[in-house]
């Protein structure tokens, strides 16, 4: 039943052989009570839809013969859960593999005397049990790969041979769409276990790997990665070690007797070095750099004073730890906080700082500027073409908007360009005439991003939104400035991007009125507030009425009746599109029960609803609820589902 072509099979080292199989074993009884119990639920529900279709005693009998199945396979996790060491791994997979077909066989015998037998409600009920069985098979059973295949292959004979005695059209189509569908849940039960396999190999590998980093690391410390120094009571190097010549780059002879204070670059932690030298003071932790073969490094120093010498100064002896590598991680770390890693540029954290500062220290009669961006069409570039060409594509615009940015022929006033996130960039303006520059700038950005990107032999024609606030006419906080030029951009978008807009108060004033329309919509189905209104449509050659079409009103209280073009965009943007075309479908196919002529009823779907996972179910528990015939019931879609 499974093709084998392209099939990759994970390696298995020897002698891991039991091992793996433990592993498979036991993932399995992790979910074997929630197996059994599906199967005993499924074989309950079989007997009681067909009690009064076959003799009681057959159904008593095939309910017990199952039930004594289940009770063997626990018997053999309670087995192994007891004494995990009386059966060896192999065995107990295999009695496993003997039970599963035995259960398979059961469900098969059942599905291929039924069938036949039944009406057409219990063949529709006969066809989702087995549906869910071989799914629920393909998942619970997806760490015993053969019980697997041999499960979904017995109860697919089974069905497959109740099907045929029906010698139906309708019948041999079905068995064309189980057999696929046994295909696919075999093939990805398949696809299960190997990367289960995979994955558990490598947790092996990692341990592994990690057990040995800290044998390592263990050895590491044993050794030592400090030295020694020793210092004259005048700070001078005295009986300098390996250690400390090799970290340094110099010999011994060299520097026995030089200033070791003057190994070190100037800094306040140098001149405390000193200052504790020269007045007998113990010292721990200090950090300095110092150049050596025009590399930085950064040594750690400590030392206390030790022995008199001959004049009845100390002299010093300490430790030192080169520190290079934490320093150098902790500039990464602190460049990752303030920069994007994709594009280099400074993040939202760092240009929110920059812009609170701004603010902050904004004097009268100053002004400065603040762009949003926003990339056109850039997820339909990662959805196309993938994320990496997407990446590509957000580098290449981040470098064409600097460029812009800070071109002398705009002024060169430019106080930041950052990557706030995702597809959206900011720019701070400071300086004079800095309003005419940002207007200036944005007619720039908007023609040069118009320019088609080529990217790993890929012409991409993209795009810029912006919006545009300047401070203090259009904010004097941070917050205000950011979610007013936030306002501008969306504007920008909604009047058909590639342009930009500048904040004015209306916009607000319009987004108030989308919020309050959508708390108002959402009130909508709880109030009893929506409408439907059916259009008849018409044989044109007839004149005969063939159906009729549902049309959506909204009859809100303060506002009147609203039509659907007002709330339908709404609708979609916000999501709400899918619960109220759900309601439409109950409403309209309820409506169609109680024609009493056979009408067909149309209902427009959205693409938003085209795409919600419950748009299936909804339609499946409407015709069940309404009981009309599917035939009567028509979906109308528009190009934009496409």
């Amino acid at each position: 039943m499974v093709s084998n072509k392209n099939k990759v099979t994970p390696v298995i080292p020897a002698g891991r052989k039991n091992w793996l199989i433990n592993r498979e074993i036991s993932a399995h009884f992790r979910i074997v009570r929630s197996f059994l119990l599906g199967h005993l639920m499924n074989i309950m529900m079989l007997a009681f839809v067909f009690y009064h279709t076959i003799p009681l005693a057959l159904s008593m009998t095939w309910v017990a013969v199952a039930v004594a199945a289940c009770a063997w396979r626990l018997l053999i996790w309670q087995e192994r859960r007891l004494k995990p060491d009386r059966t060896s791994p192999e065995n107990i997979k295999l009695l496993l593999e003997i039970n599963t077909g035995i259960l398979a066989i059961i469900l098969s015998v059942a599905i291929a005397y039924l069938i036949p037998r039944a009406d057409d409600m219990q063949r529709l009920f006969l066809a989702i049990a087995y549906t869910a069985m071989i799914g629920a098979a393909g998942l619970t059973l997806r760490t015993l790969p053969r019980a697997a295949i041999a499960y979904i292959s017995i109860v697919t004979a089974g069905f497959i041979f109740g099907l045929l005695s029906i010698a139906h059209i309708y019948a041999y189509a079905a068995i064309v769409v189980l057999v696929c569908a046994a295909e696919m849940v075999a093939q990805s039960s398949l696809n299960a276990h190997k990367y289960f396999i995979i994955r558990i190999l490598r947790e092996r590998e990692l341990n592994t790997a990690s057990e040995t980093v800290r044998l390592l690391l263990n050895d590491y410390e044993d050794q030592g990665s400090d030295w020694l120094f020793e210092l004259e009571a005048d700070g001078t190097l005295a009986s300098v070690c390996n250690r400390f010549t090799s970290a340094f780059g110099d010999t011994a002879e060299m520097l026995n007797g030089k200033s070791f204070v003057s190994l070190f670059d100037a800094s306040p932690e140098r001149e405390q070095l000193a200052d504790h030298i020269a007045h007998g003071r113990a010292f721990r932790g200090l950090t300095l750099s110092l150049h050596n073969a025009d590399e930085q490094h950064w040594w750690s120093v400590s030392a206390r004073p030790s022995t008199l010498s001959a004049n009845g100064n100390r002299r010093f002896r300490g430790v030192i730890s080169d520190v290079s590598a934490e320093y150098r991680a902790q500039a990464r770390a602190r460049k990752m906080a303030h920069y994007d890693a994709l594009t280099e540029l400074p993040n939202r954290f760092h240009f929110n700082n920059n812009l609170e500062r701004l603010t902050a220290n904004l004097k009268a009669g100053e002004h400065f500027c603040l762009l949003l961006i926003d990339i056109d069409k850039f997820k339909m570039v990662n959805d196309t073409l993938g994320h990496p060409i997407g990446d590509q594509l957000l580098k290449a615009m981040s470098a064409r908007i600097s460029k812009n940015v800070f071109s002398s022929a705009l002024g060169g006033e430019a106080h930041m360009v950052a990557r706030l996130g995702g597809d959206e960039f900011g720019i701070l303006m400071v300086g004079e005439s800095v309003v005419d520059h940002a207007i200036r700038l944005c007619d720039a950005l908007i023609s040069a991003a118009a320019e088609p990107f080529i990217i790993n032999g890929h012409q991409i024609v993209s795009g810029i939104s912006v919006g545009l606030v300047i401070a203090p006419e259009d904010g004097v906080s941070a917050e205000m400035l950011m979610r007013n030029a936030d306002l501008a951009l969306y504007f920008s978008k909604a009047a058909g991007r590639g342009r930009w807009e500048r904040f004015e108060p209306s916009m607000d004033e319009a987004v108030q009125k989308r919020h309050a329309m959508e708390r108002d919509l959402r009130k909508a189905l709880i109030n009893n507030e929506l409408q439907l209104y059916f259009q008849p449509l018409v044989n044109a050659n007839s004149g005969d009425h063939v159906g009729f079409e549902a049309l959506l009103r909204w009859n809100q209280p303060e506002r009147g009746m609203v039509m659907p073009d007002d709330f339908i965009p709404l609708a979609e943007e916000t999501g709400l599109i899918v619960p109220i075309g759900e309601w439409i479908i109950r409403e309209a196919m309820a409506e169609a029960a109680s024609w009493e002529q056979p009408l067909s009823v149309a209902v427009n779907i959205s693409p938003v609803q085209m795409r919600s996972a419950n748009l299936l179910p909804t339609l499946i528990n409407a015709l069940a609820v309404s009981g009309i015939d599917p035939s009567r019931f028509e979906i109308e879609i528009t190009e934009g589902v496409l």
